[in-house]
Formats: C-alpha cells, sequence, structure tokens
C-alpha cells in the first residue's frame, strides 16, 4: 500500500484505508438520503430501503426483505406493520408454503417506490456528473470486485467464529488468489489486475 499524503512522515492513519473512505461516502449519502425522503414523502430511510425492495423485487418473504434492505428480522417486521398500517404494504399467503406469507407494494405504496426511485435516480445522477462514462463503468467494476472480496471476508469471519477455521490473520495473497478464483467468471484477469490497480490508486 502508498505511503500516506495526509500526514507528513507518511504513515498510514485510518482516513487512507479504503474502508473508511467508502464509509465516509456511505454516511454522506445516508444522512442526505434520509433527510430528504422524511422531509418530502414522511419516511425514515430503513422504511425507504424496505420499499424501494419491494418495488424491486416484490414478492418478497420477509426474510428476504430483511436481507435485501439490511435489517434485522425484527426489526423489518416492525418496519413492515408501520407500512401496511398505512396502507402501503400487504401481505399475502405464499401459495407454495401455507404458514409463510409474501410482501408487496400497494397500489399506493407502488406510486410512492416511483415518485421516490425517480428522486434518487436524479441523486445517482448528481453524485457521478464529475465523472466520464468510461469512469463510471470503471467505478461499477470495481465496486463488484470489492463487494466479492468483502463477501470472502465475511465468510471468512464467520468460520472463525464458529471454529471452522483458526483465528488468524489470512494473508494478502490468499484474499487476492480467492478473490480472483471467485471473479474470473464475470471479469477476465487482465482487467480484473487493472482495476484493483486503479481502486489502489484511490488511496494515492
Amino acid at each position: 500500500m502508498a505511503a500516506s499524503k495526509s500526514t507528513p512522515n507518511g504513515q498510514l492513519v485510518i482516513s487512507d484505508l479504503i474502508t473508511s473512505r467508502l464509509h465516509t461516502l456511505t454516511a454522506l449519502l445516508a444522512t442526505s438520503n434520509g433527510m430528504r425522503v422524511e422531509r418530502r414523502h414522511g419516511l425514515t430511510l430503513l422504511e425507504w430501503r424496505s420499499i424501494a425492495q419491494l418495488g424491486g423485487f416484490a414478492p418478497l418473504s420477509l426474510k428476504d426483505l430483511a436481507r435485501g434492505a439490511g435489517l434485522d428480522k425484527s426489526y423489518a417486521s416492525r418496519t413492515v406493520a408501520g407500512l401496511t398500517d398505512r396502507g402501503l404494504v400487504v401481505s399475502e399467503r405464499n401459495g407454495a408454503d401455507a404458514r409463510g406469507v409474501t410482501l408487496r407494494l400497494s397500489d399506493k405504496g407502488l406510486s410512492l417506490y416511483r415518485d421516490v426511485f425517480a428522486e434518487s435516480i436524479n441523486r445517482n445522477e448528481r453524485l457521478l456528473t464529475s465523472l466520464s462514462p468510461q469512469q463510471r463503468e470503471q467505478l461499477m467494476d470495481m465496486v463488484k470486485i470489492l463487494t466479492v472480496n468483502a463477501r470472502t471476508i465475511l465468510e471468512e469471519e464467520r468460520k472463525i467464529a464458529s471454529g471452522e477455521l483458526p483465528d488468524e490473520e489470512i494473508s494478502v495473497e490468499s484474499s487476492q488468489a480467492k478473490a480472483m478464483s471467485d471473479s474470473h467468471k464475470d471479469v477476465d484477469i487482465a482487467k480484473l489486475r487493472y482495476l484493483i490497480a486503479q481502486a489502489q490508486s484511490l488511496l494515492n
């Protein structure tokens, strides 16, 4: 990893890590998005995430909705209950499983989803306005690669927690080999190496 440009002696600090920078970016976007959807539509950010999942992927089980919206299942249940009380979400018996239910948006909820999602597309364009079409494509490829790597790290942590793996640091070389193995079906190796180098340049 390149030396830090944010400290006089070049020593790395937390803000040099891409995880920190991504967290900062996500927090800024989540805060502004939450302020907007609450002001204009009377929704919390997590309510909007739930509506967005149903607007794009319904019908969904509560479990699938919780996973997609990044919510704990119990919190997702309370969120859905509130949206149902407001007439935005309806539940239906799952024909394949008499004990289960699936969730979808009501006509009112679908209309709200379309309005808020149109605003989200506009915000997305505002965020990317300084990037060329090529840079946008590269960014999406980088995010795809980093997501694969993040899932690998999470899988490793879960295996450590369950005792399937020893609690020790996994080498960068090992992680790179695993990531390249997971990614080669979708991204050719030369492009993968180029995009990783581009992502690393974000730290410089």
